[in-house]
């Protein structure tokens, strides 16, 4: 809403951000298939705040005509990740395993730079919850538990990842 004896924006053109509840289950079992062999598997959902562009300075708004470049959004959503692992582990020797993991992590809700066109007064570049990025993979684990004066571990991981962009500005 503007006052139209001044032309910039009133009180009544912002709203309070809106409190986010995110519910965030974590599921997580393993169990022995026999006793040198061990079957594992978990479902994780996490949401964290945005950790930047959240920051409103109402002068910015105040003065919109005059501003040019990005502006921070404070109404930024949380970003959400959720990760699926399934795996399987082996006894090789008394003092050996080997572990073989599948993994896909789904993120959800995070911040990509957006143009808002058709806006008042102006056009503008901001952020918004808009992109989205899939990672699926696996992991070869061997333990080595101290023999003698030698412990190892040795991991190997192979993961593809998919996304819209590498950054916030990127697409």
């Amino acid at each position: 809403i503007v006052d139209p004896s001044i032309e910039r924006p009133t009180v009544d053109a912002f709203e309070d951000y809106e409190p986010q509840w995110n519910w965030m289950p974590r599921i997580s079992f393993s169990f022995p298939i026999s006793d040198e062999a061990l079957f594992f598997a978990h479902y994780d959902v996490l949401t964290q705040r945005p950790r930047g562009n959240i920051f409103a300075n109402p002068s910015i708004y105040y003065f919109f005509d005059n501003v040019s470049g990005t502006i921070n959004n404070p109404n930024l959503k949380p970003e959400q990740t959720i990760d699926y692992e399934v795996g399987f582990q082996q006894k090789l020797t008394n003092t050996s395993s080997l572990k073989l993991v599948a993994f896909y992590r789904e993120q959800r809700g995070m911040l990509q730079i957006f143009r808002f066109n058709g806006a008042y007064p102006k056009d503008y570049t901001s952020f918004n919850n808009i992109d989205f990025g899939t990672v699926k993979g696996f992991t070869i684990q061997y333990d080595l538990r101290r023999t003698g004066n030698v412990a190892l571990q040795a991991f190997y991981t192979l993961q593809f990842a998919d996304a819209t962009g590498s950054s916030e500005t990127t697409t």
